[in-house]
């Protein structure tokens, strides 16, 4: 029978947050300034586990940020079911803007129905993360939407619903895999900072790992935990990167 837990996450705005390193089965994200960090709970998963957020700013060039307060303007990859979408609800009772998206244009709709009736209005658009020109179109949709985002969560990701040996693992599903969480996760990430380091509020990116990222075994999704095992390289080289280019008003952070 399953059972429900509460997760509780406390993400910084600067500075590495200090918890256990475990894939999280639930998560909930809430930021505030630097003199107001609140931690909020989601609910989900087989198990408890804690947020563990590793913090990356950028260097000492482009345009000071403006000091960032809420409320929030949220965007959230893979957002119409799972963490992505309870992500989404804590945003919003906190009182943020939430950009909703996800590949499916049906998901999007029913999801932004029923948010609509419990927030007031919504938005959401439909956004394959593996297309350049969709997440290009979504940079466009939360900027006629919501001028600005000041949070972009890289949730999106896929198992192709298999879970066998890799020798048994169809070259389909290793594309799925391989595009969503990898090339996916790349794509987003330019598209972001390139959108974050022209706001004068700049912004914050979290990309999700998971299970492989701590660089354990993970039998019968090893494609799997190789993309997420990817997903912290990718951050720490966005920082080294950011910090090449002088760019102080993005961050860069791993969410477990």
């Amino acid at each position: 029978m399953a059972a429900t837990f509460t997760v509780a996450a406390r993400l910084p705005l600067r500075g590495p947050a200090r918890a256990p390193s475990r894939p999280a089965v639930a998560a909930v994200t809430r930021l505030r300034s630097r003199q107001e960090r609140r931690g909020l709970a989601a609910t989900g998963g087989r198990g408890p586990a804690r947020v563990r957020a590793e913090t990356f700013s950028g260097g000492g060039g482009v345009g000071r940020r403006d000091p960032m307060a809420p409320p929030y303007n949220v965007l959230i990859t893979g957002s119409t079911k799972g963490i992505g979408y309870a992500l989404a609800r804590k945003f919003l009772e906190a009182g943020d803007n939430v950009i909703i998206c996800s590949r499916s244009a049906q998901k999007v709709e029913s999801v932004v129905g029923d948010l609509k009736e419990e927030y007031g209005e919504q938005h959401g658009t439909v956004c394959d993360v593996r297309n350049g020109k969709d997440v290009k179109a979504l940079v466009e949709f939360a900027r006629d939407k919501l001028k600005h985002i000041d949070i972009w969560i890289n949730n999106a990701g896929s198992n192709a619903y298999t879970y066998k040996p890799l020798v048994e693992t169809s070259d389909e599903a290793l594309m799925e895999i391989i595009t969503t969480n990898t090339l996916g996760l790349m794509i987003c990430c330019r598209e972001a900072i390139n959108m974050m380091r022209n706001q004068p509020r700049g912004g914050h990116i979290f990309n999700l790992d998971g299970a492989g990222s701590d660089g354990r075994p993970t039998p019968r999704f090893a494609a799997y935990g190789a993309t997420k095992r990817s997903v912290v390289h990718l951050t720490k080289s966005l920082q080294a990167e950011l910090q090449m280019n002088e760019v102080n008003n993005v961050m860069v952070h791993n969410l477990s």
